[in-house]
């Protein structure tokens, strides 16, 4: 079986070579749309979200009654709610229109990205044919910047030239944004792999080619959007509808409290790192896989619970420094609870004489030493790329294959969670989520990629179906929490 992922352009600064192939699917264009909520409230929800935020009150959440309305679908502007198609869980996407008058394309909405592109009349490619073409020359508010544009892939590349005009999202209209109309397109966007015509990118401004401002950031600076946030709620099942919220998060769509992590450079969505565990088991599997043969580290090991007994001289030092490392956060956590306000240093200085050395030690010796490992949290990837030597330690954990991710579909419920911790906070990955079942061929494969090139982990669509994951541009911080299913507009 070939393994399949649907990568964002990790280019730029990071020109990625992972091995990538857009996955197939006979999947039906359905318009990314927004509509009126059921009780025909939304507008009158909207202005009193204006008003507060002009008196300095917080009104990012949306009342709990904002909803799709299930029957009319009707497009109701100026709220930011939009669909989106799930494409055989490995890719989702929705419509824009381009120009005056409009235009229609579907495209993949990128948080791995930063540009937007859509495919130009003058592309002859086979896979410009097979998909929608804009033409400028049709549209009264294009206007041409005159550059060049190139993103590099995995497996091919998009070129093409620079230019402006209207773009509507979701009953949002930008004008004058920035955009490429590709002249080639390489074999990855053909159908049937690739349903979108093109791409709408949702990374940071540093991140984008070209310089081209991306939509958020124009929207976001044009006062377009109630708040400088989005949302992602992505759904489960061929043909079932997502969500993309512009402006706010819906407070329906999760459970608990939202986990907010910083991010730790911005250009992608990244975070910090700390560590991968499967099941009950006590080891980091990030820590445990460097320099090592993971093909030699007995399973048991890892999937079950050994003594110290049990453990060679260096695994049992690796554990006594994890055992320390908790230690050290229980400390730091206690300080700030005691004084919020005295930094660490300061707290140092007022230990005693009498301190003891294992009190001292508990203390961090860099408390803004950054993490070895990140991740980026990326919508336009399809499963989860890592080191190798993790990745194979964990296909062999579930016995699948290390090259290809083929795996048995007979011994799914004798799996356990993947835990990741990501900004401090631990999140779960259950096999339902990280195994992935082609619903055509009825076969079974990992959702863990190696990936040989890209300086951190990339957390897909794999691990964001199980999250509503909200987005901050302004504070540069991602949260997550438990998605809530059913989502109520499916």
């Amino acid at each position: 079986m070939k393994r399949t992922v649907v990568l964002a352009p990790l280019a730029l600064l990071f020109a990625t070579s992972l091995h990538l192939v857009h996955a197939a699917g006979n999947v039906v264009s359905i318009p990314l749309q927004r509509s009126f909520n059921r009780n025909s409230n939304i507008l009158v929800t909207r202005r009193i979200a204006r008003t507060r935020k002009q008196q300095g009150k917080d009104m990012m959440q949306l009342a709990p009654d904002v909803d799709f309305d299930e029957g009319s679908h009707d497009v109701e502007p100026d709220f930011g709610q939009v669909r989106l198609t799930d494409a055989t869980d490995t890719y989702y996407y929705g419509m824009i229109s381009v120009g005056t008058p409009s235009q229609n394309f579907t495209v993949t909405f990128d948080t791995g990205s930063a540009n937007m592109w859509i495919p130009g009349i003058r592309c002859t490619s086979k896979a410009c044919l097979q998909h929608n073409r804009y033409d400028h020359e049709l549209s009264s508010t294009y206007q041409p910047l005159n550059g060049q544009f190139a993103i590099q892939y995995g497996t091919g590349e998009v070129r093409g030239v620079t230019g402006q005009d209207t773009v509507k999202v979701g009953g949002i209209t930008i004008k004058g944004q920035p955009f490429a109309e590709s002249i080639s397109e390489d074999e990855v966007f053909e159908l049937p792999d690739t349903e979108f015509d093109g791409l709408f990118g949702l990374a940071f401004k540093s991140l984008s080619s070209g310089g081209l401002v991306p939509p958020m950031t124009k929207m976001i600076e044009e006062a377009l959007v109630d708040e400088p946030v989005f949302a992602f709620a992505l759904s489960e099942g061929h043909r079932s509808f997502g969500e993309l919220l512009l402006g706010g998060y819906n407070k329906l769509h999760y459970k608990g409290e939202l986990r907010w992590m910083r991010v730790t450079r911005a250009k992608y969505w990244q975070v910090s790192m700390e560590g991968i565990w499967y099941g009950d088991g006590k080891f980091n599997m990030l820590s445990l896989s460097k320099n090592r043969d993971v093909s030699k580290i007995p399973l048991d090991l890892i999937t079950g619970n050994p003594t110290d007994a049990t453990l060679p001289d260096s695994w049992r030092q690796e554990k006594a420094d994890e055992t320390a490392e908790k230690a050290r956060k229980k400390a730091r956590r206690k300080a700030k609870e005691s004084d919020p306000d005295m930094d660490l240093e300061e707290k140092r200085k007022r230990l005693s004489a009498d301190t003891s050395p294992k009190l001292k030690k508990l203390l961090p010796a860099r408390p803004n030493a950054s993490p070895d490992t990140s991740a980026i949290i990326d919508t336009g990837t399809s499963f989860l790329l890592g080191d190798p030597s993790s990745v194979q330690l964990i296909s062999r954990i579930i016995g699948a294959d290390f090259h290809t991710g083929d795996m048995s579909c007979a011994h799914l419920s004798e799996l356990k969670s993947f835990w990741i911790t990501l900004g401090g906070f631990k999140f779960e990955i259950a096999p339902e989520h990280y195994v992935y079942r082609d619903p055509v061929k009825k076969t079974c494969s990992s959702a863990w990629v190696p990936s040989y090139d890209s300086p951190f982990w990339v957390l897909g669509d794999s691990f964001l179906r199980a999250y509503y994951a909200v987005f901050d541009v302004k504070e540069k911080k991602v949260g997550l929490a438990p998605i809530n299913r059913p989502l109520r507009h499916v």
